[in-house]
C-alpha cells in the first residue's frame, strides 16, 4: 500500500477535529485506512504506523517547543494542554456502579503509560534532523502501533495536542 498523502492529511485533520470535539465515533472513523475494512492486515499496520508519525509531527509543530526540548518540558506542555491525569477516584466517581476500584486504578495507570508514549512521540518531531531520535520514541511507536487500546487513546491525545482544524484563529 502506498500511502495517499491527501488521505493521510485528511485523516490527521479528521482525528484532530474529532479529538477536539470529544467525538469518539468520529475518531474511530478518522483512523480507519482509506480502503476501510477490506485493507489487508499488513497494510493496516503500515497505515496506523504512518498515521501515528504524522499525528506526532503535527502535535510537535503545534507545541511551539524548541527542537531538542527535554522529556520534562514536553510532558509539562502535554499536561497543561490536556489537563491533569485522571485519578482512580475521579474515574470511579464517573460511574461508581460500573467502575470498580481495580478497573479505575488500571485505567489511571494506562493513562499514565499513554501520556509517556505521547511524550516520546512528540519528541520525535522535536529531534534535530542531524541527531538520531531517542530510542524511547521508536519503542513508543512500536508499542502504540501494536496495541489497539493504546493506539486509539494516543492518537486521540495527539489529535487534541494538534491545532483544531475547526477553530478559526
Amino acid at each position: 500500500m502506498t500511502t495517499d498523502k491527501t488521505a493521510l492529511a485528511n485523516a490527521v485533520k479528521a482525528i484532530a477535529a474529532a479529538a477536539h470535539a470529544d467525538d469518539l465515533a468520529g475518531l474511530y472513523r478518522a483512523v480507519m485506512p482509506p480502503t476501510g475494512t477490506d485493507t489487508p492486515p499488513a497494510e493496516v499496520t503500515a497505515w496506523f504506523g504512518t498515521l501515528l508519525v504524522h499525528l506526532a509531527l503535527t502535535a510537535s509543530a503545534a507545541s511551539k517547543l524548541e527542537q531538542g526540548a527535554s522529556r520534562e518540558t514536553v510532558s509539562q506542555w502535554i499536561g497543561q494542554t490536556l489537563g491533569p491525569a485522571p485519578t482512580p477516584a475521579l474515574l470511579r466517581a464517573q460511574d461508581p456502579g460500573r467502575i470498580d476500584h481495580t478497573e479505575a486504578v488500571n485505567a489511571a495507570a494506562n493513562y499514565t503509560r499513554y501520556h509517556e508514549y505521547t511524550v516520546d512521540l512528540v519528541r520525535i518531531g522535536l529531534t534535530d534532523p542531524n541527531q538520531d531520535p531517542d530510542a524511547r520514541g521508536v519503542d513508543a511507536h512500536c508499542a502504540v502501533t501494536n496495541d489497539k487500546d493504546a493506539r486509539i487513546t494516543v492518537m486521540a491525545m495527539l489529535g487534541r495536542l494538534a491545532d483544531d482544524p475547526g477553530r478559526q484563529g
